[in-house]
């Protein structure tokens, strides 16, 4: 903008004090300012020579700036960076059922992770320059911006995200993130952090549908870890461990589903995938360990863990058992 408006000052400048034609008067501006002084066009007033005065002292150092601009962009890699931008946003106006994640420190540095992990599609809303860097660098997908903004939040495409985890350092800006999700996107799903254990009454009227204290879960996790000590270790080692594919997925029992009306027992879901059914949520109630003979219904949530393969049997076994029936 600079240098257009030097060029343009310069051009009206010359026509009017010289009465040069626009393309000597182009010719002579860019003559000027570039250094280059050919010496074929020369000013003849004292309103062009005052004139020409000010565009070597303005518009060559504007020039010089310009440049130096260009070989910023070019040395620095920000073109490089502005190509990334575009085919960042691109894939991030592609997203669909994803998940928004607010805040890039040491709890949702480690959240990204775990999503990574388990293949979820996020975007995560990052303001910190440096933090925003690295996640870049390390193949996420980032918005740079502040997460308690609107149109932040539009930009991460929240009408179209099945979740947010609100993971910023402040009670207060996870209680103002929650309540602007909730405006934008009634039906999102809202994980929240908390620190302080008032700020929890308060997430929850703001609309969060799950608050979460890492404090309290380390806290519990330390002591358990001398208490039970075997026993965490085991949970830890399925949970954690990269070589065993023990999974935990929900399970939800939909109208004209085969396993609709049978009990555990005759549903065949232990029998014939090895897959075993934790607990079953039912009307905000949940049945922890049931029995064999518990039987399941519609709308049911059954928690079911098991390895990689045995679930995916299990999702082969409804679907033939499906197609029997119909």
């Amino acid at each position: 903008m600079a240098l257009l408006v030097t060029l343009t000052v310069g051009i009206v400048g010359l026509i009017l004090t010289e009465h040069l034609s626009l393309a000597r008067a182009i010719y002579l501006t860019v003559q000027t300012i570039t250094t280059v002084g050919y010496g074929d066009v020369e000013a003849h007033t004292n309103a062009g020579h005052i004139l020409l005065v000010f565009l070597m002292l303005g518009g060559v150092g504007v020039m010089f700036y310009f440049a130096g601009l260009m070989m910023s962009f070019l040395i620095e890699g920000q073109m490089a960076g502005v190509y990334g931008r575009r085919k960042m946003n691109k894939k991030i106006d592609q997203l669909k059922d994803h998940i928004i994640v607010c805040g890039a420190g040491r709890v949702g540095k480690q959240v990204l992770y775990r999503l990574r992990k388990e293949g979820a599609q996020c975007v995560v809303i990052e303001q910190n320059d440096d933090l925003a860097r690295q996640l870049i660098e390390e193949g996420f997908l980032v918005i740079h911006s502040d997460a308690t903004q609107d149109e932040t939040l539009k930009r991460a495409y929240i009408y179209k995200a099945k979740g947010l985890i609100s993971a910023l350092p402040e009670d207060s800006l996870n209680v103002f993130v929650t309540l602007t999700a909730k405006g934008l996107n009634p039906g999102i799903h809202v994980v929240a952090r908390m620190d302080q254990l008032e700020s929890e009454k308060k997430l929850l009227r703001a609309g969060a549908d799950k608050v979460i204290s890492p404090a309290t879960l380390g806290g519990w996790r330390m002591a358990m870890s001398i208490l039970k000590p075997i026993s965490v270790d085991y949970i830890e080692t399925v949970i954690h461990d990269h070589n065993i594919e023990m999974e935990m997925v929900e399970l939800r029992v939909d109208q004209g589903s085969c396993l609709v009306g049978q009990t555990l027992s005759t549903s065949g879901i232990k029998r014939q995938t090895g897959a075993m059914v934790l607990a079953i949520l039912r009307d905000n109630q949940v049945i922890s360990n049931p029995g064999a003979d518990e039987k399941i219904f519609q709308g049911d949530l059954l928690i079911v863990l098991g390895l990689r393969e045995q679930l995916h049997r299990l999702e082969d076994v409804a679907a033939n058992i499906t197609q029997l029936q119909s």
